[in-house]
């Protein structure tokens, strides 16, 4: 049974990107399959994402389809009164029904909404009709058993007192809907099993949206917004009366930063939640389930994705076996022996089979994101040696540690006795042992320390040995976000919290879903995928300065992003122990058709200093292991 959830608040209370974040946290703190339902449509899983924009591994639905078509023209249709409303309320609708067959299609045990078509209409509808501030003729305010009737009339049929029926507008259209959709068995028109209310004064809420510099709709004035949140307490009162006490949760978020209005959201929902934890077992990571050959004849990926997507990069697939790195992509998954021959692919012409692997998105967007990762690091390896006199690197997991040994060994040809000062521990699952000896013995040709540690990097045994060595001034965790189960992440993220220097950098990576997150998806990988801001979110979830994140695309051909706003505020409570900031660097990969990204990387970086420069990410890396730690 799912758990549907509404986060409601007014105009500016950052309601949308709360219902976005929090399917994500609760995915990773808890465990559970959640999913999120307004801007766009997400499935979060502890251990792979069943859904995500531009990733529908079982469709979409209509309802969601239509819902963003009704969107689109609300927006449009913002300054004009007599239209707005009805496309507002049909996005709402459809919305909500889109919510329930989604959490019914992926299992979710939490779906978590941005409004609710009853409760939405019931704050907002007097806003969108008429304003605080109509000229029309005074109606008497409507008390809260007044909309508990409401409630009852949308569904269950119940007719409206009289008394109600004098101090409510016309209700008759939208009993008609409501008893419709009951017949038709549509499943638009429900009210949550708990709203998160954000609560922040209207003019506080108006000064928020002023600062993101969009320009206001008719109904964001102070007068409006007002009527709005007295109206929201008056329905939230009347949802308690009809569903009992617990089923509303109010945070005031007037003083809170978005990490903390998260982790509030997070704590209110736990105690529902608790009793649905889930545990990992251990395997290996960047491997599909079941046997290759067989997952590639299952009609999903024959059909849907390669015959779909045959323009998108997929032709390329049916071509790996016949090229030496594609044959050894379907016999080991992406372990650190693919990782390198797709980097060392420039030390000799490929073969004309071999162009077809290496041309494949996901390949050049990770080929990419290591002559990113090596043309950063490498100012900010020299400057820590040139500011401390040391350098102490930590990368989990490693694979080959191009991305580290490869700025390494650029300062090394200009000052080697600087290597001396430089200490490296990188951490793999090594399942195939190939990596140790050569790391090693690369280490010692340029002169470093170096530590390596075999295991499971989630363990409780490697994370000890991790700790030895701390604190770190550069940590990378690079190529396995995706991989991951997000719990596992999380932990993961906040332990390189406390191993990093303050001014610490972390080095990360996401990618966004891309036609081949399909065809991997049917052939039985498990996959996470982040936007930027989603992974921001989860970055400030685990104790890093989300806001002081920024976006960077790459060169070429890659489509260049807007940075994120928000500036570089420390959150620690302890001035001694500052948060790292995190920089992201985002190359996007675009494919044939312009404005169709593949390959998106999220690069990044975590720096106290605001002025630092942000290295980019990229790395080589091996199959993982996961370990409930």
């Amino acid at each position: 049974m799912t758990l549907q959830v509404a986060v409601l608040g007014i105009d500016g209370s950052g309601k949308s990107t709360l219902a976005r974040a929090l399917p994500l946290a609760l995915a990773a703190e808890l465990g559970l399959v959640a999913g999120s339902s307004g801007d766009d449509f997400w499935v979060f899983g502890p251990d792979q994402d069943q859904l995500a924009p531009g990733f529908h591994p079982f469709g979409l639905p209509l309802a969601a389809r239509l819902a963003r078509a009704c969107k689109w023209l609300a927006k449009r249709l913002a300054g004009k009164p007599a239209l707005y409303p009805y496309f507002k309320l049909a996005q709402l609708m459809f919305q909500d029904d889109a919510a329930v067959s989604i959490a019914r299609r992926a299992r979710c045990e939490v779906m978590v909404s941005d409004g609710n078509l009853i409760l939405s209409a019931t704050g907002r509808g007097s806003n969108y009709k008429r304003g605080a501030t109509h000229a029309g003729a005074p109606r008497p305010r409507s008390t809260v058993a007044d909309l508990e009737a409401v409630y009852r009339l949308l569904l269950e049929g119940r007719p409206l007192p009289e008394e109600s029926v004098a101090r409510l507008p016309s209700m008759e259209a939208a009993a008609s809907v409501a008893g419709l959709a009951r017949r038709l068995g549509f499943d638009g028109v429900w009210l949550p099993d708990l709203v998160i209310f954000l609560d922040v004064p209207p003019a506080a809420a108006l000064e928020r949206i002023k600062a993101r510099g969009s320009r206001l709709d008719r109904h964001e004035n102070e007068a409006d917004m007002t009527h709005a949140r007295e109206t929201y307490v008056k329905a939230l009162a009347a949802l308690q009366a009809y569903r009992g006490k617990g089923c509303v949760r109010v945070i005031n978020v007037q003083a809170l930063a978005p990490h903390e209005e998260l982790e509030a959201a997070v704590a209110a929902l736990r105690e529902h939640l608790q009793s649905r934890r889930r545990t990992g077992g251990t395997e290996v990571l960047g491997t599909p389930e079941g046997e290759t050959v067989r997952n590639l004849l299952n009609w999903r990926y024959l059909l849907v994705y390669l015959f779909g997507k045959l323009f998108q990069g997929a032709w390329r697939e049916p071509l790996f076996p016949l090229s030496e790195p594609g044959r050894q992509l379907l016999r080991e998954g992406y372990s650190a022996g693919v990782m390198r021959a797709i980097y060392e692919q420039d030390a000799g012409p490929p073969r004309l089979l071999q162009r077809a692997f290496f041309g494949y998105p996901l390949h050049l967007a990770v080929y990419d994101r290591l002559q990113i990762l090596s043309r950063r690091l490498e100012p900010v390896f020299e400057a820590r040696l040139q500011s401390r006199g040391r350098l102490r690197v930590f990368t989990a997991p490693s694979g080959f540690a191009y991305d580290i040994f490869r700025p390494l060994e650029a300062i090394a040809s200009r000052d080697p006795a600087s290597m001396a000062r430089v200490e490296l521990v990188a951490a793999d699952l090594d399942p195939h042992g190939v990596l140790a000896a050569e790391l090693t013995a690369r280490a010692a040709r340029l002169g470093i320390g170096f530590r390596f540690v075999r295991g499971d990097i989630t363990s409780a045994g490697a994370q000890r040995e991790f700790a030895r060595s701390a604190p770190y001034d550069v940590a990378l965790f690079v190529g396995l976000s995706s991989w991951l189960p997000k719990p596992q992440t999380l932990a993961h993220l906040r332990r390189l919290r406390s191993h990093l220097e303050p001014d610490g950098l972390l080095v990360s990576d996401c990618f966004m879903a891309a036609a081949y997150a399909l065809g991997g998806r049917y052939i039985g990988y498990r996959a996470q995928y982040y936007s930027p801001d989603l992974y921001r979110a989860l970055l400030e979830h685990a104790g890093f300065d989300g806001p002081g994140t920024e976006i960077e695309g790459g060169r070429g051909r890659f489509r260049r992003q807007p940075p994120l706003r928000g500036g570089g505020r420390r959150l620690s409570p302890d001035p001694a122990h500052p948060q790292p900031r995190a920089r992201r660097l985002r190359p996007g990969w675009v494919g044939p058709r312009p404005g169709r990204c593949f390959g998106r990387p999220l690069l990044g970086a975590l720096s106290r200093s605001a002025g630092q420069p942000a290295p980019a990410l990229g790395g080589d890396r091996g199959d993982r292991a996961l370990e409930e730690p």
